[in-house]
This record gives C-alpha cells, structure tokens and sequence, in this order.
C-alpha cells in the first residue's frame, strides 16, 4: 500500500467512508475495498463496517458486525447484558462515539453502558489503544465509533426522494422491521428512520439446561425488544459547507433480572425493564475557510433513563461541545487543532438527595502535526486535559494533565510501510453508578488523579499484490492510577438501608498493564474475497487482588482467530460464505463467587456461520440475506464477560439460529 498516497489530513471516519463505501451504481469500487483501512498519520489500523455491508447481512447487532473483528468481544445475552472489551479492557477504559457525542458515566455496575442500533449507522470504525492528541476527551484506551446515516448516503445522484424498508424474522424466536424516509429540495435535506427488533428468550446450544426457573434449553429472561429511532434535517450553503440537526433514540424494554449479566434467578428478580439513550446533536462541517482549511464543531445533549416497573427513573446526562479544525501548511502538512468539552451529572431517583448534586465537567485543547517528509511521515501532537468532579459527599476534586503523542510512518516501498508510535492519554474519576448514587455518601480522596495510559506500538501495512493486503502491530499499554470505589468506613455493602451508614471514596487503585499482537490478511480475487485475523492481549490489574474477569477494567480473554471465505457470482449476483470466530482456553482467578480464590479455566470455543447475499435486480436497491448462525449449536460463554464457565453465572451464547432478512430501496 502507498501510504503515502492517502491525504494526511483526512480523519479516521472519513477515510473509512472515503476508502469503503460504495454505492449502489458502482460495484467496481466495492470490489477493491478491503476490509481494513489503515490512517495516514495514525497508529491505529481501523477495522470498519459500511452500511452496504449491513445491508448485505442478516446481522442486527454491533455484535454481529465486528465478529470479524478478533480484538473485539462482547459477553453473553441480548442489549445491555452484553459487556464490550477492546484489547480485553473493560468498559470503564473505552468509549462508544456517536456522530462524536458520548458519555462514560455508567447506569449499574451489573449493566453495560454501551447501546447502539447499526441500522441507523453509516460506517462503523474501531480505535485501538490510547488516541493522540485529537482523539478527543478521555480516549484512553479505544473507541467504537460510529456516524449516523445522512440522506446523501441514502439518495442516488438524480434522485430526490426516496424510502427503505427492511423486514428479516430468525428461528431463534426474533424479528426485525424497519422503514426510512429522505430527500432534498433547495439545499436542504431530511431524514426519518425508524427500526424494531424483537428477541424471544433464546436457545443457547446444544446440551444447555436453564437453572432454577423451567429446566428448558432457552435462557430465562434474555427476551428484549428494542426499538432505534433518527431524524435529521440540515442544509447545504455550498458541497463544502454543511449545517446538521439531528435527533436520535434507541430503547431497550422486556423483563430483565435486576443484575442484567447474572442467571442466579434466586438472588437476581426480574421487573419489567426500559432503558432508553436519547442523543441530540447539531453539528457544522466546513471546508476551504481560508487558514482552516476543514472544520468539524458540534454540540450535543446525551440522557440516559432506566426504568422498573414502578420503582420511579434513573437518569444520568451529559452536555457536550467539539470544535475540530485542520490548516494545510504548504500544501504538504497538516495542523489539527481544536477545543473539547463536556458535563455530565447524575440525577438518581430521590432528586431531591444530595447525590442529584454529583457531576463532573472535562475539557481540554489540543495541537496535532501532520508532517509529510516523503518517505517518512512524522505525527507529533500536546493535548492538555482537566476535570473537576463534586460528589454527594459535598467534596470535590479537580486536576490537570499534559499528554504528548509522537507518531512515525516509514514507507520502505510503495506497497510496504512501517509504524510506530508512543500516545498518553488521560481519562477523570467516574461519577458513581446512577442507579445507587442516591443512597451513598460519596467522597475523593485528597490526591484523587485522573487515569493515565500510555500505550507504545509498532507494526506495518504490507501489500505484495494489488489484491492482498496484510497488516501487523504489537503493543504495550500501562494505565496508572486506575478509578476505583472503595469502602473508608461504615458498612458500604449489603441492603440499601445499610448504603448510607457507610462512606465511599472516589480514589485511585493500582495500575493496569497490557500487552498483545494483532496480525491481518484480506485478499480479494475477482469474485473471490477470504480474511483471516487473530489478536491477543493480556490485561492485569495490579491492585489489592488481581482478576482475570473484571468486565469494566480487564477481562483474560483467549487468543482469538477470525477467518472468512466468499465468493460473489456475477449472474445471479449472489454471495454465499463462511466465517468462524475461535476463541483458545484462558485460566485464571474470577472477580467474585465462591471460585474467586481459585485458579478457573474459561474453555476454548469455535463457532462457525454460513451466509448468502442475492441481488436479484444486480444493484444494491434490493437485498435478500439469509444465514445459518454457529451451524453446529455449539453451547459456550464468552471470554468477555464474568465468570465464563459451564458452572458460572453468566449467560451462554446464543445457539443455532437460521435467519431470512430483506430490504429494499426505492
């Protein structure tokens, strides 16, 4: 690959956009797109999922979509049971970014944060490891980052209104309908789309036996519906400049277990559950504004509320604000510099506790360079970042913290280049969980420090052939002054009641330290298309015990391998192929329950799915999908979630599941 060739300037989401999405009318461009878009300028080697290629596949997860990705796990059960690590850390360590509107207070600490519907993205990218200097506010160790679907990636050339509906049902017990209306006049555009997805409680596979509710093969309590709405509307002054409001809704409702994550029915009652994420965004793009040559600013209000039954709302809200701007120097080199800010507070379901009181402010500035010395192309950026956070406790904190990010490309040849790379990258005290918030006194400690993770990389993009691509990277991460919640003194453990006799603090607690490796290929041979991925990594908390199963800070997660082989025939346009995830046995110490002094091993596991894609009109307007999900129903857990064995608590995966799903644009 000539990395050189790619425009230094470009960010990580436009370049995938740039690099892999194709439209309808061109199936040629499709055909040279790999699966792996690498960043001038970056360390990072993105992995991203266009909306063709959701449109091509029965998926209605981001589960599904990054199964490819060997980085990447998610644990058991369906929404916000499943946790998410990147690299094996924890969901206190990475973001989910949403056209760049995110927020890391968490609801529960037996409830994962992360909630996002795929059929309302447009490209779908991954950010490993501590960002640079503009990957904005708390970037410390990935991201999944997504942009939401304008009508101009929906619209053909000529055309100026337009709908999409999609409809697909899986023998699993699911379903999922959706429908989305566009269009243009005068410079503006609009957009309204709506998607309903419903799972039943679900088969997990073959030999499972639910505990303590009915004995059957389906896992109790997994049923969910979701429910992802989007409106946009927005106007063009010019093809460069851009103004953009939008407004998006994604809601999960059904009976759940109190703690999402657990099958320990006994202790763990199931109400009727609603959580909903509401995101408001109003965003500019700008380009050839004199100095600055590309502008991306917006301002967004997050919520999040959870719901049960009659026990009242838990909300938690985040305000934020970016202003992103790039200058080309000489026509050669980038300057990337910009301002990022945002508040969050809890407001627990007593408002009137002093622990409506809890918030935290972040902001922080940066100056990047892109230095294009042909063959070499330098990265060097300063980021300064500072929180201030007040607790219920009436007691606050508030630091500052200076992180540098030096970055180097070599291309040796045009099809060969080498990278390194040294990023820091801070990320503040979290607020306390939403839904106990009200009945704890929370204090900081003294010298309370935001997190802070350096993590060095090196690796090479290598292309020996025009249609083989293959890519390569081994890191280093250390995270010191790890966020924690510890009991000082009184009882801070048990009923609500006993919550309150006792103090919490906000202090720091040890260090993480992780290592690993990610190796790549993507080949594509006329109708022919096969990859092959593996990654591992090795994540320790250093603290007062270690853990191999601490889902919001590091999970020991099993070499993974990710591999998949297609071939697209030109008459019909048909796709069929394969594609495994296999997981290798992992031992170690589980974070609590009666084995949590005990070395435990997390079993090994490979699954494997069969799919087909059928065009019947040649173009991308219409698109038939079926597949057989793990074809053998094969009964396993995940490595990325507590206690993953035969005789844990957690929940299995999902068993045999054949699905038909079509969609159609007009």
């Amino acid at each position: 690959m000539t990395a050189s060739s790619l425009p230094v300037r470009l960010s990580l989401l436009t370049l995938a956009l740039a690099a892999g999405f194709a439209r309808a009318e061109d199936p040629s461009a499709a055909a040279d797109s790999l699966e792996t878009v690498v960043v001038k300028g970056s360390n990072l080697s993105t992995h991203r999922i266009s909306t063709q290629k959701i449109d091509e596949s029965t998926d209605t997860s981001l589960k599904e979509l990054l199964s490819g990705e060997p980085s990447i796990g998610f644990g058991g059960g369906n929404g916000t049971s499943q946790w998410v690590n990147i690299r094996g850390l924890g969901q206190d360590q990475i973001d989910y970014k949403v056209d760049d509107a995110y927020m890391d207070t968490s609801t529960f600490h037996h409830q994962s944060r992360f909630l996002l519907d795929p059929s309302l993205v447009k490209v779908v990218a991954v950010q490993k490891g501590s960002g640079s200097a503009s990957a904005g506010i708390g970037a410390s160790s990935g991201a999944i980052i997504a942009e939401t679907v304008d009508p101009s990636d929906l619209l053909r050339p000529d055309q100026d209104f337009g709908f999409k509906v999609n409809a697909g049902v899986s023998s699993n017990k699911g379903w999922n309908k959706g429908v989305s209306v566009y269009g243009r006049a005068a410079g503006f555009d609009g957009l309204v789309a709506g998607n309903w997805n419903t799972e039943k409680d679900y088969k997990a596979g073959k030999g499972y036996t639910n505990p303590g509710v009915t004995g059957g093969e389906r896992v109790p309590y997994s049923a969910l519906g979701e429910r992802g709405l989007l409106a946009k509307i927005g106007y063009s002054f010019n093809p460069d400049n851009r103004i953009e409001l939008s407004r998006r809704q994604e809601k999960t409702y059904g009976p759940r277990t109190m703690r999402e994550e657990f099958i320990d029915f006994a202790r763990n009652p199931a109400s009727y559950r609603r959580y909903t994420q509401d995101a408001t965004n109003l965003e500019y793009q700008g380009a050839d504004l004199g100095f600055v040559s590309k502008i991306k600013t917006n301002i967004y209000h997050l919520e999040t509320k959870r719901e049960d039954g009659d026990d009242g709302a838990v909300k938690s809200k985040a305000t934020g604000a970016n202003v992103n701007l790039d200058s080309r120097i000489f026509d050669r080199h980038t300057l990337k510099y910009g301002v990022n800010w945002r508040k969050q507070k809890n407001l627990p379901e007593d408002n009137g506790s002093a622990a409506a009181k809890e918030n935290k402010t972040d902001y922080g500035v940066y100056l990047e360079g892109i230095w294009d010395f042909r063959p070499v192309t330098l990265t060097t950026g300063l980021r300064y970042d500072h929180f201030k956070v007040n607790t219920s406790g009436h007691t606050s904190a508030s630091k500052g913290n200076l992180n540098p990010s030096i970055g180097v490309i070599y291309d040796v040849m045009d099809n060969l280049s080498l990278k390194a790379s040294m990023n820091y990258a801070t990320r503040s005290p979290r607020l306390y969980e939403a839904m106990l918030a009200n009945a704890r006194n929370i204090v900081v400690d003294p010298d309370l420090k935001a997190e802070r993770s350096r993590t060095t990389e090196i690796g090479f993009n290598y292309r020996p052939i025009r249609d083989l691509s293959l890519t390569g990277s081994y890191f280093w991460q250390h995270i010191s002054n790890v966020h924690d919640f510890v009991c000082l003194r009184g009882s801070c453990a048990g009923g609500r009641s006993t919550y309150t006799s006792g103090v919490t603090q906000s202090t720091n607690n040890g260090y993480i330290k992780n290592k690993g490796y990610e190796l790549g290929a993507n080949y594509r041979w006329q109708g022919l298309t096969a990859r092959f991925g593996v990654a591992y990594s090795n994540p320790k908390h250093h603290a007062e015990r270690e853990s191999y199963d601490l889902n919001t800070k590091a999970h020991a997660v099993g070499r993974t391998w990710t591999a998949g082989l297609a071939y697209r025939f030109d008459k019909p346009n048909l796709e069929i192929g394969w594609r495994g995830r296999f997981v290798q046995a992992r031992t170690g110490t589980p974070d609590r329950g009666s084995s949590s002094n005990t070395t435990e091993r997390r079993a090994g596991f490979g699954v494997n799915d069969l799919y087909a894609n059928w065009k019947p009109t040649g173009k991308d307007n219409l698109n038939i999908n079926f597949a057989v999900n793990n074809v053998a129903n094969k009964y396993y857990y995940s490595h990325s979630q507590r206690s993953s064995s035969a005789t844990g608590n957690s929940l299995p995966e999902v068993g045999r599941d054949v699905r038909f799903s079509v969609n159609y644009k007009f």
